[in-house]
């Protein structure tokens, strides 16, 4: 990681690589590896089919001949669990789909950051169903709008184990961030199985969804009224220890019904960790409304607001968890 091995040095580690038939885990982000790398260390990594994870992120080198070499070297790791290729150059889905399918136990999948736009995501959208294991997915700066979402939307009940979701700095609306949200607070099959109607708490709904941990769905889209509408809903997530909010560059407001929603939301997510809500503009009364909740929560940490955006005439509020930015 952060280095130079660059192009050369994949072919010196090509060589190494068919004496590790063993080897676990591979992590080569950021080492400057261009198509042409990828090439060359591709059918070296045939050979390792006890590879568990897998991290090829921040080289540009998933395109053009990388992109082919590097299906057929995932077509044979079929035990692969993580796999990150942020940032890799990812042009086009097309060619990697049929390769992420014979990854059945596949848990991680973060294609982050490659503007896979359009077409890109509603093909991942399609063989979704197929990856049950799914345990975390990244899908950050992808330029995903609500066509995309709607169909990520649909393949969601499938993903029974989903516990991650990132769809932060798209260009989801309020439309698509409502319809996520809403999919997200049905409860699955899984959480049927393990929380039966009759066996379930006062506290803890059987219409909720017990499964999922972090949301991100800030730096998007969304307007003061759908800010509103999808705070009303987070609290279908009982089980949430991370969740961005955050608005875009242009900022959003924080209605007084979407304040007090969150204030009363809070005590309703108890084992909430950590709170993005920068670039959301809040007036006195709103911001200390949800200061104080945030302040006598038991496991919230850290709550992320902007300075700027935030109008405290009787002082800003001095909780350890309060960090301005």
């Amino acid at each position: 990681t952060w280095n130079c091995l660059g192009d050369d040095g994949m072919e010196v580690l090509q060589a190494g690589l068919s004496s590790l038939p063993h080897l676990a885990v591979l992590h080569l982000p950021i080492v400057r590896m261009s198509p042409t790398g990828l090439s060359s260390l591709a059918p070296s990594m045939h050979h390792l089919a006890g590879l568990k994870e897998l991290d090829l992120s921040q080289n540009k080198a998933i395109h053009n001949d990388g992109l082919k070499a590097f299906v057929s070297a995932l077509k044979m790791l079929t035990a692969i669990e993580v796999l990150v290729l942020e940032d890799a150059g990812i042009l086009t889905t097309a060619m990697l789909l049929p390769a992420l399918l014979q990854l059945p136990g596949l848990t991680v999948l973060d294609i982050s950051r490659n503007g896979l736009g359009d077409t890109g995501v509603e093909c991942l959208a399609e063989i979704l169903p197929s990856l049950k294991a799914m345990k975390v997915l990244e899908l950050r700066e992808n330029d995903i709008t609500d066509t995309e979402i709607s169909a990520l939307v649909k393949a969601l009940p499938h993903l029974v184990q989903l516990q991650v979701l990132k769809v932060t700095c798209n260009k989801i609306t309020d439309t698509g961030i409502v319809s996520l949200v809403q999919t997200l607070c049905q409860p699955n099959s899984l959480d049927s199985q393990q929380n039966p109607t009759d066996e379930m708490s006062v506290d803890t709904p059987p219409h909720y969804n017990t499964t999922l941990k972090v949301l991100h769905f800030g730096d998007n889209c969304i307007s003061a009224a759908g800010l509103e509408r999808v705070i009303k809903l987070i609290s279908g997530l009982p089980a949430l220890t991370s969740l961005d909010i955050s608005g875009d560059y242009r900022g959003v407001g924080l209605t007084q019904p979407a304040a007090q929603a969150l204030a009363e939301a809070l005590p309703r997510l108890p084992a909430l960790e950590w709170l993005n809500m920068t670039n959301i503009t809040m007036a006195d009364n709103n911001f200390l409304l949800v200061a104080r909740e945030a302040e006598q929560h038991q496991t919230l940490t850290t709550l992320r607001y902007t300075r700027k955006h935030v109008s405290c005439k009787s002082g800003v509020p001095t909780a350890p968890c309060l960090v301005p930015v």
